[in-house]
C-alpha cells in the first residue's frame, strides 16, 4: 500500500495552505486519493507531484488555476487515448486513440502560444517603457514629462 498524506503533512511538503488545497478541491484541480469517514483528506505520492507541477505552471509560467486545470485535464485524456491505443489489437481503433492524443496536445500547444504570444506583448511594452525611462533619465531634468511612455497613454 502507497503512503497517504494528512493535509498538514502535505502542506508542510509543499508550502500550500490548507485553504488552497480545499479550494483546488473544491474547483477539482487536486482531489485527494481518499478521504476519511470524517471527510478528512489524505493525499498520495502522485497528488504531491501534481501539487509541485500546479505550482510551478502557475508560478513560473504565470498560468490561471483554470489553465492549469486544462492542461492537466489535457495530459490526463491524452494518457488515457494512449493507453487505449497501447492495449487495442485493432489498427484503426488504435490510429483513432492516437489521433485522439494528438488532438489533445496540438489543442495544449495552442494554449501555449497564445499565452507566451501575450507574454511577448507584455515583454515588448515593458521594453519600450525602459527604453523611453532610460531616455529620460539622460536627459536634463525638465518640468513637463513627455504625454507618452513606451506606448502607453
Amino acid at each position: 500500500m502507497s503512503t497517504l498524506y494528512q493535509i498538514g503533512e502535505v502542506c508542510q511538503r509543499t508550502g500550500l495552505t490548507q485553504r488552497a488545497l480545499h479550494y483546488y478541491d473544491e474547483i477539482g484541480l487536486l482531489v485527494p486519493s481518499e478521504r476519511l469517514n470524517g471527510g478528512q483528506r489524505l493525499y498520495s505520492a502522485p497528488d504531491v507531484e501534481r501539487i509541485e507541477r500546479i505550482k510551478n505552471l502557475k508560478q513560473l509560467l504565470g498560468l490561471s488555476l483554470s489553465e492549469i486545470k486544462r492542461l492537466l485535464d489535457a495530459d490526463e485524456a491524452r494518457d488515457r487515448h494512449l493507453a487505449a491505443a497501447e492495449t487495442t489489437a485493432d489498427p484503426s481503433r488504435r490510429r483513432r486513440a492516437v489521433e485522439s492524443a494528438l488532438h489533445v496536445t496540438e489543442d495544449q500547444l495552442q494554449s501555449v502560444r497564445e499565452k507566451v504570444h501575450r507574454l511577448s506583448q507584455l515583454q515588448r511594452q515593458l521594453e519600450r517603457q525602459v527604453r523611453d525611462l532610460r531616455r529620460l533619465t539622460s536627459q536634463a531634468v525638465s518640468p513637463r514629462l513627455p504625454e507618452k511612455i513606451g506606448g502607453r497613454p
